[in-house]
C-alpha cells in the first residue's frame, strides 16, 4: 500500500538575537504546538554525528572539540570574529535539515497537524518555500542587548560581533507581508503571552483553511 503523505501547517519562528524567539517558542509549545528547535538540533548533531564532527574538525583543527565535547568558544570566535560563518553553516545544515525532515515526519505520523520550526537564521537564504507562516519576533536593540548582557559565557566581544553579524543579513526583508505576522517583544513577559496566545488562535484558523485547500 502506498504511503500517504499528511498536509502539514508549518510555522516558522525566527527574529533577532535577543528578541525572545525562544520565550515565544516556549510559549507556543505549552498550547500544544510541537515546536522544533533548529538550532539546539544542530548543537546536538555537532555533538554528536560522527560524521559532522570528524568534518568540522577537518575544517577548523581539532580545537574545535575539548575531548569528547564541543569547543564552542573556540568556534564562536572562529566563526564570528573571524568571518568564517559560512563555512561551519555549509557543514552543519545539511545535516540540520535531513534531522528535522526526519522529526516532522514522526510528528505526521502522530496526527500532528501543526509544526513550528524556530531558528536564528530561517530566512537566511530567502523565506523557505516550505513555511506557511512565519512569526519575526522584535524587540528595540537596546533591550536585546541588556537581555544578552545576562547570557552565562557570552562575552562582549561576542554579543558585538554576533548583533553585527545578523543585522548585517537583513533578513525581516524577505518577510510576506501577506502571510507573516511581526511579534513585538518591548514589555513584560505577560504581555507577551496574550500575544503568543492570540496570535495562536489566528494561525490556527488560518491552518485550517490551508490544509482543507490542500486536501
Amino acid at each position: 500500500m502506498e504511503n500517504v503523505v499528511k498536509p502539514i501547517c508549518r510555522w516558522g519562528i525566527t527574529g533577532e538575537i535577543g528578541a525572545g524567539k525562544s520565550t515565544v517558542a516556549a510559549f507556543i509549545a505549552e498550547l500544544g504546538i510541537p515546536v522544533l528547535d533548529l538550532d539546539s538540533i544542530a548543537k546536538q548533531l555537532m555533538q554528536h554525528n560522527e560524521y559532522l564532527r570528524a568534518q568540522i574538525i577537518a575544517e577548523f583543527g581539532d580545537n574545535a572539540y575539548t575531548g569528547d565535547e564541543l569547543n564552542r568558544g573556540y568556534l564562536a570566535e572562529k566563526a564570528f570574529n573571524g568571518g568564517q560563518v559560512g563555512r561551519l553553516n555549509a557543514l552543519v545544515h545539511p545535516a540540520v535539515y535531513e534531522e528535522v525532515a526526519r522529526l516532522e515526519s514522526e510528528i505526521a505520523e502522530q496526527g500532528k497537524k501543526i509544526i513550528a520550526k524556530e531558528s536564528a537564521l530561517l530566512l537566511q537564504h530567502g523565506r523557505p518555500k516550505d513555511v506557511d507562516f512565519i512569526i519575526w519576533v522584535q524587540s528595540s536593540r537596546e533591550i536585546r542587548r541588556n537581555r544578552l548582557s545576562k547570557r552565562p559565557h557570552v562575552t562582549k566581544k561576542d554579543l558585538d560581533a554576533r548583533i553585527k553579524h545578523q543585522s548585517s543579513l537583513h533578513l525581516s526583508q524577505h518577510l510576506d507581508k501577506d502571510r507573516d505576522i511581526v511579534l513585538y517583544n518591548n514589555e513584560t513577559i505577560q504581555a507577551l503571552h496574550k500575544q503568543v496566545s492570540q496570535l495562536i488562535l489566528q494561525l490556527k484558523t488560518e491552518c485550517d483553511t490551508l490544509l482543507q485547500s490542500r486536501m
